[in-house]
């Protein structure tokens, strides 16, 4: 009878499952997706056109999406964007459709969201820290700066940075500013050198790597606003700054057109999924306590809960959680692929795979 009673409560707990917190950050926890960067087979002239045989054959990415993630409305207006490399370049390209191509801004780091503008992050070791953003609007107008962390943990940003040996145009197919006619889209063409991304790590531009990267569309529909969100990587709320949401961007040493490579995660993405669930509760329970936790059960993640995500990886992990009041540290060990994942207070992400 005990251990029927057992089974009939365990049944009922399943329930709580969703009431935890995956359930509850559902939109920061959904997988981002991954792009294989194929070599180009040609010098680009970079004039905005996209017009190259290697831009040809490069694949778009899906669609943008609202920020914000499923169940919010479809954008009006379809963006696109696509990658080549080469020893000394990533380069990025975008299609904006646009009924009315227009950009006021003319003067370099100005807020450029304030036009509609297209925007690209970068953050070349993936740890969520140090990473790159540059916006342009349809004059070429630059924005560009470097944050040291993202503004959820305290990051400050540094707008004197410029991307060194940037070089970049863009291409309407139509007319800017002018309303008396219907435009069809705009183009954003970019050479990002490999030198100008670099922050206390070597050349990370090279075959073999991952690197985290997000696009964004901002795009006033009305004059007043409020401006529309329009991304490759939904983060699940009105934020670019949470680069464990942005995607993967694998470099193949392959020449696109010659041949296809599967991208595959460089990393066990449900064990990553359950570390950064802990960062999101955490996020909660300090909003609304004043301070962080070293209990698990205390984040919603009881014994019960634990051993169903633990049925959802290939093998068993081991978690550890100190914290303080004001800090914490996690980290996560995978013996199924011989790995640790760790998790600051502050965001910052690690991996560390025995070699």
């Amino acid at each position: 009878m005990k251990k029927l009673l057992f089974t009939l409560l365990s049944a009922l707990a399943l329930p709580a499952m969703a009431q935890g917190p995956y359930e509850q950050f559902k939109a920061q926890l959904t997988q981002p997706a991954g792009y294989v960067c194929y070599r180009t087979a040609e010098t680009l002239k970079i004039d905005g056109k996209l017009d190259e045989a290697s831009w040809q054959k490069a694949e778009d990415t899906c669609p943008f999406s609202d920020i914000s993630g499923e169940g919010f409305a479809k954008p009006k207006y379809q963006t696109t964007a696509r990658m080549l490399w080469d020893d000394d370049f990533l380069y990025v390209g975008g299609i904006l459709e646009e009924e009315n191509i227009k950009a006021l801004l003319t003067q370099r780091d100005t807020i450029i969201y304030r036009d509609n503008d297209f925007e690209v992050f970068i953050d070349p070791d993936g740890d969520a820290h140090h990473y790159f953003e540059i916006e342009i609007n349809a004059r070429n107008v630059l924005f560009d700066l470097l944050l040291n962390r993202p503004y959820r943990t305290g990051g400050n940003f540094l707008i004197a940075w410029d991307c060194p040996g940037i070089v970049s145009a863009i291409h309407c197919e139509g007319t800017l500013n002018n309303p008396n006619d219907t435009d069809k889209f705009w183009s954003v063409e970019m050479a990002i050198p490999r030198q100008a991304l670099t922050w206390g790590f070597e050349s990370p531009l090279k075959a073999g790597n991952y690197w985290r990267i997000n696009f964004s569309r901002v795009q006033w529909l009305k004059p007043k606003g409020p401006e529309e969100n329009w991304v490759w990587m939904p983060t699940g709320k009105i934020d670019m700054h949470m680069p464990d949401r942005w995607g993967y961007l694998y470099f193949s040493n392959k020449t696109v057109g010659t041949a296809k490579e599967t991208f595959s995660y460089p990393y066990n993405m449900g064990v990553y999924k359950l570390v950064w669930s802990v960062f999101y509760a955490q996020q909660d329970y300090k909003a609304k306590t004043g301070k962080y936790t070293d209990s698990m059960e205390k984040l919603g993640f009881t014994a019960s809960y634990l051993q169903n995500i633990q049925k959802s990886l290939p093998g068993n992990v081991n978690i550890s959680l100190e914290a303080t009041a004001n800090t914490y540290y996690l980290q996560v060990a995978a013996p199924f692929e011989k790995a640790t994942y760790t998790l600051t207070s502050e965001g910052r992400f690690g991996y560390q795979a025995q070699k």
